[in-house]
């Protein structure tokens, strides 16, 4: 290496990166590590029964999905989740974040108590509304018989488009308040001044959420709309514990698809679902940052 070179490398305050290196090993071992690991799997025919003798079979398993009607079918399963699920958070969150806006008495509280779905474990979630909605001894049967609505007990879980409903229903009481919390935080940026003037001007309660609120608003509305739909494509856990993804593969999105193949053992296959789930995950991302995004905020 040249003297000059040696030098320059000799001057430099190694002070920052020491202070940086223990985040970045991190990253590297609970990050990059995995990944990497993953998409070599992807590559392989590895099983958890012989993982040490897997053998590379390249593309072999990209050929097996592309003729695999239960990941097809996964991709418009993930989509209609991510679309129901996310776009009726948002459909919520946003006047409930008006309304916690607002100066009223115990809105302390309110703000508490709306945070609490958020908070409760995701299992312990599913678990409540599967014994809300269980077919034999569910809470919600029971009231409905009683009101006359319901002739007999109906067995919610074990029809598809229950089964989807109602799990739709639990992620989205446990997920709206977090995105009404954030967007709480946003309105509270904004400068009371702009809706004094608003007022001054005549703006009623529409004009002044129309273009003092949503102006500041539309760019995290743009950004959860992004995380969430990133978050639910991953999701397993309360689709898990309430349906198994059934009846049948009826409710199976790609992540659920990719946890359930290990259980079978088939961790070369599950790895190959999981960074297609990935790299699909990563072009729409790219797609929705360049194009939609980029032609909103630029109105």
């Amino acid at each position: 290496m040249p003297a000059a070179v040696l030098a320059r490398l000799a001057r430099l305050d190694y002070t920052p990166y020491a202070f940086v290196a223990p985040i970045v090993l991190l990253l590297l071992a609970i990050s990059v590590y995995p990944a990497l690991y993953a998409i070599w799997l992807a590559t392989t025919d590895a099983t958890l029964l012989r993982l040490a003798r897997a053998q590379f079979v390249g593309a072999a398993n990209l050929v097996r999905m592309a003729g695999d009607p239960v990941f097809l079918a996964g991709i418009w399963k993930t989509i209609r989740w991510d679309a129901v699920v996310v776009l009726t958070e948002l459909g919520l969150a946003l006047p409930m974040a008006l309304f916690l806006d607002l100066r009223f008495r115990g809105r302390g509280l309110v703000r508490a108590i709306v945070v609490m779905p958020y908070i409760i474990p995701p299992a312990v979630t599913a678990l409540m509304w599967i014994y809300m909605f269980d077919g034999s001894f569910g809470v919600v049967n029971d009231l409905l018989v009683r009101a006359g609505v319901l002739a007999q007990p109906v067995s919610w879980l074990s029809d598809p488009t229950g089964a989807f409903s109602i799990t739709a229903a639990a992620m989205i009481w446990a997920g709206t308040p977090l995105m009404a919390i954030i967007l709480l935080a946003v309105l509270q940026t904004v400068p009371k001044e702009l809706y004094e003037a608003a007022t001054v001007d005549g703006a009623n309660a529409w004009h002044r959420f129309r273009h003092v609120s949503l102006p500041q608003l539309v760019p995290t509305i743009l950004f959860l709309l992004l995380l969430r739909t990133i978050w639910m494509s991953n999701h397993i856990d309360m689709i898990f514990i309430m349906t198994r993804g059934g009846p049948g593969f009826s409710n199976y999105t790609e992540a659920l698809y990719a946890f359930m193949t290990v259980q079978q053992f088939e961790i070369g296959y599950a790895s190959a679902v999981a960074v297609a789930l990935a790299a699909i995950l990563l072009l729409a991302s790219a797609f929705y940052v360049r194009h939609l995004a980029a032609s909103v905020l630029n109105r």
